[in-house]
């Protein structure tokens, strides 16, 4: 999995006005995690920006106000029009406790179908998963390279090593769909 830092500053006045006050003035109000406690803490809204606003999937190395943990995103709340981040909270992450996370897929290969003039389609994006931080994949790779025309790849039939799948094992990842100049071609023949 993909490392970054952050640095965060613990909060001392929390609330609607505090949380209104640390958006005004470019930053984030949020929660750091762990299992006993809760940190209150603000981050720079352009810095946590760069880890929320991308497909990948990071252990955030939170440097707050001296003091690093290991972290991970457990979920961020947007405003409902600007698609602004209003709040965010982490979970502390140790060697010794798995950790749910969606991971990005990645499709491998040229579709047998494909080259027959198909189109390939992806249904799933991101895979939830279960694991140890450190063992953790940056993407999860599906060969899709024997895919024929209207065929589909579910999750689960990705082989994942030790990680355990989350996500419905019957979703569907990938496709090959016939077009429609196709379709009549494709059922005359059969």
């Amino acid at each position: 999995m993909k490392t970054t830092e952050l640095k965060a500053h613990k909060r001392e006045n929390v609330g609607k006005r505090a949380a209104k006050d640390l958006r005004t003035s470019g930053n984030i109000p949020g929660v750091v995690y762990d299992e006993q406690n809760a940190t209150h803490i603000y981050v720079d809204a352009k810095e946590v920006a760069k880890v929320l606003y991308t497909q990948d999937t990071y252990v955030i190395s939170l440097n707050v106000d001296g003091s690093t943990t290991n972290a991970i995103v457990r979920d961020a709340e947007y405003h409902p029009v600007t698609e602004r981040v209003l709040h965010v909270e982490f979970l502390k992450v140790t060697e010794s406790k798995k950790v749910k996370v969606f991971l990005p897929v990645k499709l491998t290969g040229t579709p047998v179908g494909v080259s027959k003039g198909g189109k390939l389609t992806t249904k799933v994006r991101k895979l939830l998963v279960k694991g140890i931080p450190s063992k953790l994949p940056d993407v999860i790779t599906v060969d899709v390279s024997h895919l024929d025309l209207g065929q589909t790849i579910k999750v689960g039939h990705a082989s994942l090593g030790d990680l355990e799948i989350l996500t419905s094992a019957s979703a569907a990842l990938a496709s090959v769909e016939i077009p429609r100049a196709l379709r009549s071609t494709v059922t005359k023949g059969n």
